[in-house]
């Protein structure tokens, strides 16, 4: 009893209790400071060690000393009488009850105010709390004229120190950009677009006016363990002013309640241009181990040099949870990669293509609005043997064309059905439509620069598969203008068209640049189109890949004799004949009957004997087989 007097006495206990409220304050404060500043853990971590170490030398400290009006004096030396240890202690008692009071402050805030909401209170001194919002700029219009009510989602920064949490920061960036995508009269940049910035130096207002948007969001992500921390900035990027930020330490558990209270703290800085708008986050899964591993499996299906270790993850979260419907989307849209495009694998395609149908089913039993579950659906119902299956196919990828989505995927795909069967004037709209809300795609620009030279309008055709290849080296859009070109009797545009593609390869394509130099080569020496024909020959087939040379090259310099022998003996996609055939100087092609035989047997020319033929186009029965005929196309 006397060694707690003597501790009450010295004030020790109140030393312990300012120590601790002190503490936690300071680390609250640096949650909030330190990501501004992109500092790494270790620097939180190192002030926490310290402060903890610092516990047990302050109360020594208090036992040994006091302050007194001449300083610091050691308590034994003091004579009966000098002591000041009860003003001292009373000071002390003033100072936790203040402490305590902005403990009781923050966590009010953190629960109670909007945007800042926590689940439960900090119990440690490793526990954060969020840091208020900040509205520091008011709504203006942008100079260039960009939609105020539009937004771009950047990649967040991952803080981890295990760069494999760079797929989870992606991830988050990914669900916001969809949660934000479903908020009606937002327009949102495409997940493809934004993400072609991720490491680069683009200043916001750049990326803006290239996005074709008036705000960006922005943030990072630090996750250990089971514990998150989220920073997200909105900008408004006129004036490159941040119109709010804030941070958000959770558990992992909380993720989705995280996303929604971003989701709606954007809506309420943008209340004056969207009006009231309320945001709802279903969470896809409970199982927090799928959902991180769905996170990496998009991730990785969105890059496509990693569908192997993709369809893993997904697989994983699927068996976590059978009944993640996102994750069974996403698997089924892998698996569709890898058994009918020529990306890596070591995977047997034979044995993987089968297995996209049940896993789309799947999705679509247990959520049936995915757009891109439906767009596969469709690509898959197209492309089956059944006969009828295309007008059915059609509707599905109709369907997923129309609903909410930043993934021009649907309305690029269902633009492509419309091309292949000859219907320029459907798929224009749609491609247009592409190209306006992912400008930073190449695909896009390919495939409207072939609908556009498909109208006859070569010029502008050209300008966008240049766009193609500069922004992902895709050359066989401008390829497949070239042969236009060629058969149109203009060897030197076909030539020039395909030299102005070489320096815009860069070093990221050298395997492009290469095909497209050989290429050249042919059109500027007439002499060696069978060398080049040869040569692509002998080189390694690329099963169903966009770049399939030796199609090309057989459609370009001998007639499509060898393009038509493989495909009719199945060693290959008929990918090159069927986007090159509607091309104003490849009358020769569409015309021709094994075309005519190729569509048949693809169903199309059932689709078109019920909804009718193409503008200018007919059925022709002729002795060497029926065939298309379209004067007026040419």
């Amino acid at each position: 009893m006397q060694l707690l007097a003597e501790l009450k006495r010295r004030n020790v206990f109140r030393m312990a209790g300012l120590y601790l409220v002190g503490a936690w304050l300071i680390i609250q404060i640096a949650e909030t400071l330190l990501p501004i500043f992109h500092t790494p853990d270790w620097v939180l971590q190192a002030l926490v060690v310290f402060l903890a170490i610092g516990f047990i030398p302050a109360l020594v400290f208090s036992w040994i000393f006091e302050l007194t009006p001449e300083g610091i004096r050691r308590d034994a030396e003091l004579a009966p009488g000098q002591s000041m240890a009860p003003q001292t202690g009373r000071r002390m008692d003033l100072l936790i009850a203040v402490g305590l009071l902005a403990v009781a402050a923050l966590m009010a805030a953190d629960r109670y105010w909007p945007g800042t909401r926590t689940e439960a209170p900090p119990a440690s001194l490793e526990t954060a709390a969020a840091a208020q919002s900040l509205r520091v700029a008011p709504v203006d219009a942008v100079a260039d004229g960009n939609d105020s009510r539009s937004i771009a989602v950047l990649p967040f920064v991952n803080m981890s120190s295990d760069p494999d949490n760079e797929y989870f920061a992606d991830g988050i960036s990914e669900e916001l950009l969809n949660i934000l995508a479903g908020i009606d009269g937002l327009k949102v940049a495409s997940r493809t677009s934004a993400f072609s910035f991720k490491g680069k130096d683009t200043p916001i207002p750049e990326i803006a006016r290239l996005l074709g948007v008036h705000h960006v969001l922005e943030g990072s992500v630090r996750k250990q363990g089971n514990q998150v921390r989220i920073t997200a900035q909105l900008i408004e990027a006129g004036s490159d002013a941040h119109l709010w930020t804030q941070t958000y330490q959770r558990d992992l558990d909380d993720i989705f309640l995280v996303q929604e209270e971003i989701a709606g703290a954007i809506t309420t800085a943008l209340k004056d241009i969207l009006g009231a708008r309320e945001v709802k986050v279903d969470a896809p899964t409970r199982n927090m181990e799928a959902y991180q591993r769905y996170l990496h499996g998009r991730s990785r299906f969105y890059q496509r040099s990693e569908l192997d270790p993709a369809i893993e993850d997904l697989r994983f979260a699927v068996e976590r949870d059978p009944d993640f419907a996102e994750a069974w989307a996403y698997l089924a849209a892998a698996y569709w990669l890898i058994g009918n495009t020529n990306y890596a694998t070591e995977l047997r395609r034979s044995e993987i293509a089968p297995l996209a149908g049940p896993a789309v089913d799947r999705a679509m039993a247990l959520k049936s609005d995915m757009p891109i579950a439906v767009a596969l659906k469709g690509r898959l119902t197209i492309d089956s043997d059944t006969p009828g299956r295309v007008a059915e196919g059609i509707r599905l990828m109709e369907r997923s064309a129309a609903l909410p989505t930043p993934d021009t995927t649907p309305k690029l795909w269902l633009a492509l059905i419309w091309l292949e069967l000859g219907y320029l004037d459907r798929a224009l709209p749609l491609v247009e439509s592409a190209l306006q809300l992912e400008p930073m795609v190449g695909i896009n620009s390919g495939v409207l620069g072939l609908a556009l030279a498909i109208e006859g309008r070569r010029t502008e055709g050209a300008e966008l598969v240049l766009r193609a290849v500069e922004l992902n080296g895709l050359a066989v859009w401008g390829n497949f203008l070239a042969a236009d070109r060629l058969y149109a009797g203009d060897r030197a545009a076909a030539a020039e068209l395909v030299a102005a593609m070489l320096p815009l390869f860069g070093d990221r394509f050298a395997s492009e640049r290469a095909q497209s130099a050989g290429l050249l080569m042919a059109l500027q020496n007439p002499a060696r189109e069978q060398d080049y024909l040869q040569s692509a020959l002998d080189a390694p087939a690329e099963i169903y890949g966009l770049g399939s040379s030796l199609l090309l090259e057989s459609v370009m310099f001998d007639g499509g004799d060898r393009a038509f022998k493989l495909v009719e003996s199945g060693q290959t996609s008929a990918w090159v004949i069927i986007n090159t055939a509607w091309l104003p100087a490849m009358r020769w092609l569409r015309e021709d009957p094994r075309y005519f035989r190729l569509m048949q047997s693809r169903g199309r020319v059932e689709y078109w004997d019920s909804h009718g033929y193409p503008r200018g186009c007919a059925p022709i029965d002729a002795a060497e087989g029926r065939h298309l005929s379209c004067p007026e196309r040419s």
